[in-house]
């Protein structure tokens, strides 16, 4: 991949605005408080990933990006979740939308010879797999049909003398 750094900020800029557009318009298919509440945090953290990075480009190159507001996503092209989706349903995209974000952020780190442009691009990686490993623990929570729990490892079980 040639680095042109502008292009991959104004693909990022573009992409962050999207994610939070994404998990706000799953919050609001939830009907669970947790649920929808823990997709308008990330909404809200991809907001501010967005505005972070707005904020870098429009220092480093004194214009505002041309952003790609409609159509395709570039980095992540996550799929749909239906109308109805689960909690679950909505976690596995999520855990594929975040993966490939991550992976952009990798890329562009890699191919980075600035050394400004690396630490944004390190720090969002890190987040966006942060982000993966999150609900990749969650999943394998609510999927799991038996977890070993004995008698002797709660607490409030321990007899007292």
């Amino acid at each position: 991949m040639s680095y042109d750094s502008k292009s991959i900020f104004e693909t990022a800029i573009s992409e962050e605005i999207k994610a939070s557009r994404f998990y706000s318009n799953l919050a609001l298919q939830m009907e669970d408080k947790g649920a929808r509440l823990k997709f308008e945090v990330m909404a809200a953290i991809e907001l501010r990933h967005y505005e972070s990075l707005l904020s870098y480009y429009q220092e480093k190159f004194n214009q505002p990006p041309k952003l790609q507001e409609t159509g395709e996503c570039k980095i992540v092209r996550p799929e749909t979740p239906q109308k109805t989706a689960s909690f679950a349903a909505a976690i596995k995209v999520i855990m594929d939308t975040e993966l490939r974000a991550y992976e952009f952020y990798k890329k562009a780190l890699e191919s980075s010879t600035d050394e400004n442009d690396r630490k944004i691009f390190k720090a969002l990686a890190d987040m966006e797999q942060a982000h993966f490993d999150h609900f990749r623990t969650e999943y394998n929570y609510m999927s799991e049909s038996t977890i070993r729990f004995a008698s002797e490892d709660i607490p409030w079980m321990m007899e007292v003398y």
